[in-house]
């Protein structure tokens, strides 16, 4: 098991050496991130850190918002890897899986959903008639995240399996 994720980073680092999967690694970062930082601080904060800190403390937003930007940068690394497998299916005219589009999709929208203030419920939450459902959480929507980068995580392993098995078949 660890011989194949020390073989999955290794296949990361070379797919990211490419100039164009890191400009598309960098900007999916950045956009979801970017989301996330909206969403976290729409809801009664008027887009104020600095509220937001005063709700909710120092550590937790330092807690949440580095939670968020290591899912930011795990679905940039799911694009990129996801981008890639298809290019290389389509070239070789193979059926591409859809186990690793499950997880990394399940990862992104949980991600989306631990993105909000606990305070006040998520917006998302709130678009699906459960405004509340932050406050019943013990971790004030940390498990959400961490619900997120196990997904993600699971995906891009998943993905990167298969570009290996992929790899010593061609």
């Amino acid at each position: 098991m660890l011989n194949k994720i020390i073989k999955i980073r290794e296949l990361i680092k070379s797919i990211l050496s490419k100039r164009n999967y890191l400009i598309l690694f960098v900007c999916s970062s950045a956009l979801l991130f970017l989301v996330f930082y909206i969403l976290t601080l729409a809801s009664v904060t008027n887009q104020s850190l600095g509220i937001f800190i005063m709700m909710n403390g120092f550590w937790y937003t330092i807690a949440t918002f580095f939670l968020l930007a290591l899912i930011a940068m795990l679905f940039g690394v799911y694009a990129v890897l996801l981008t890639y497998i298809i290019r290389l299916k389509l070239r070789h005219k193979k059926k591409a899986s859809k186990s690793y589009g499950i997880f990394g999709g399940a990862g992104f929208l949980v991600g989306l959903f631990s993105a909000g203030c606990p305070m006040c419920g998520a917006f998302l939450f709130g678009l699906f008639g459960a405004p509340l459902a932050l406050f019943f959480m013990p971790f004030k929507g940390l498990e959400l995240r961490m619900l997120a980068l196990i997904l993600l995580g699971i995906s891009v392993y998943m993905i990167g399996r298969s570009l290996i098995k992929c790899r010593t078949s061609l």
